[in-house]
């Protein structure tokens, strides 16, 4: 049997607490891309996958380098973001190399999305690269390390030539049909260290699923999905989405299930098939999902609020015009308040995105976004600063119209535009957007109202309440630019 241990790299400059002690971090849920690795993998050939998740069990890199060791592995996958890269991931590897030497690690996960080619040079630790869908290059390399053939062949592959040139072969088949993929492996989770965030947890447990693969849209200028790399659109039939449910409400006792397609609200007939099976076939249990405004309509949300959608996000972004043609977007301040309106109209809960200081954007324009928020009084906003994320299109025109700092996370800012006048004035307008949105009359008002038609609402308000207001007085630390 072969040993494959997939790893979340640790948060940059993480002190371990370890697993045992590690309380569960609100928001943080199982990714879901090694849990169908995984059941590839072990579906098809004779290997046995594990999971270390540094980031969920609270590691440093000495400890996370201690546990995928003490696994023994005779392959170490390493999925990564681009924030992590130089300071955790990067690092993670050379030091694995140091006790591991023989074992082959290969890198995949969102930083290869965009920067494939990059990734051999930057760390020469790394064996082998497989950016995008991965199921059937990871299968075909593995397949042939393990017969001691040539692995470089292998469609998707980005590897290394002795002579030191990198080579990066054609981009690997995708699977058409996701129906044929097995269910991800979710026996590789510890699900003891995974919250969902008080506005996705009406009732427990909750798990993550996804019905498609790629953005339909595909077009916002921060996002990675137009990344060469990217995955094209494809979608489960409502059949098979339907058939994982059932699964994990049989083993798992599931009564809560977190769509994270980036657009769910999509293909009417679709969403009118999978709504039909849930009420005919009595499935009891309640689900949220995200969505692009200009996509629904209120027969939409109606059919899905009568199979059991209690919960909407949307990715708004902004509150000024120029700052959604600059980013792309793609829909209205008017189409807004539309999807807001119909959401609340079939009694869902509605969530949105919210990010200040993208390039160019001036303190006022951060003002109209958050007086935007305002206006639609949704039940739960995040208001993010806005990050560079390299290689996407946004990305050359925020190096050239601003500043980065240290990432340290999306509420915390990483990137000053030249149009604010110093990092202390952008920190300050992003926690004072918590403020002004949670301390609202309007607000309130709102809260009970819902609370009074949904008693179990009101602890989830309390504790998302409390975890939104906290990052609006949390202090700090100075960043260096």
């Amino acid at each position: 049997m072969i040993k494959v241990v997939f790893v979340m790299p640790p948060y940059p400059f993480a002190r371990t607490i370890g697993s045992k002690q590690a309380k569960k971090q609100i928001g943080l849920l199982p990714p879901l891309g090694v849990g169908y690795l995984s059941s590839f993998l072990e579906k098809n050939g004779p290997y046995n996958c594990s999971f270390v998740d540094a980031i969920a069990e609270q590691l440093d890199e000495k400890s996370t380098v201690e546990r995928i060791t003490e696994l023994k592995p005779d392959i170490i996958g390493i999925s990564s973001f681009t924030t992590f890269i130089p300071n955790s991931a990067y690092s993670l590897v050379k030091k694995l190399k140091e006790y591991l030497k023989d074992t082959p690690i290969i890198m995949g996960g969102p930083h290869t999305t965009s920067f494939g080619e990059t990734v051999l040079s930057d760390c020469p630790e790394i064996d082998y690269v497989l950016p995008g869908d991965a199921e059937l290059s990871l299968f075909e390399l593995l397949e042939k390390l393990r017969q001691s053939r040539t692995p470089y062949d292998t469609q998707g592959l980005i590897y290394r030539k002795s002579s030191g040139e990198i080579v990066a072969n054609p981009i690997g088949k995708i699977v058409e049909n996701l129906d044929i993929l097995p269910f991800p492996a979710r026996h590789i989770y510890n699900s003891e260290l995974y919250e969902p965030l008080p506005s996705l947890s009406p009732k427990r447990p909750a798990m993550p699923m996804i019905t498609a693969r790629g953005c339909p849209w595909g077009r916002c200028k921060f996002c990675y999905q137009g990344g060469k790399y990217a995955s094209p659109f494809r979608r489960r039939s409502p059949e098979n989405v339907i058939e994982e449910i059932k699964e994990l409400i049989a083993k798992y006792k599931v009564k809560n299930i977190i769509f994270w397609d980036d657009n769910f609200c999509i293909l009417p007939e679709w969403i009118e098939k999978f709504c039909f099976l849930i009420k005919s076939e009595k499935i009891n249990l309640v689900w949220s999902v995200l969505s692009r405004v200009n996509t629904l309509t209120k027969e939409m949300l109606q059919q899905m609020a009568e199979a059991g959608c209690y919960s909407i996000q949307f990715g708004i972004e902004s509150g000024n015009p120029e700052i959604l043609k600059l980013i792309r977007k793609g829909h209205t301040l008017e189409q807004c308040r539309n999807a807001v309106k119909w959401a609340k109209e079939v009694g869902m809960e509605t969530r949105a995105f919210f990010v200040l200081g993208f390039p160019t954007e001036t303190p006022e324009m951060s003002d109209e976004t958050i007086k935007f928020a305002c206006e639609l009084n949704i039940d739960y906003v995040v208001f993010f600063s806005y990050y560079i994320a390299p290689g996407t299109p946004l990305a050359e025109l925020a190096l050239k119209e601003g500043q980065c700092y240290e990432f340290v996370g999306q509420v915390y800012p990483s990137y000053l535009p030249n149009t604010y006048p110093d990092f202390e004035t952008l920190l300050k307008k992003v926690q004072s957007a918590y403020r002004r949105y949670y301390l609202r009359p309007k607000y309130f008002l709102r809260t009970i109202e819902r609370s009074v038609r949904r008693p179990n609402h009101t602890i989830n308000q309390v504790k998302a309440f409390k975890y939104w207001l906290g990052l609006a007085i949390k202090k700090w630390p100075k960043q260096k630019n």
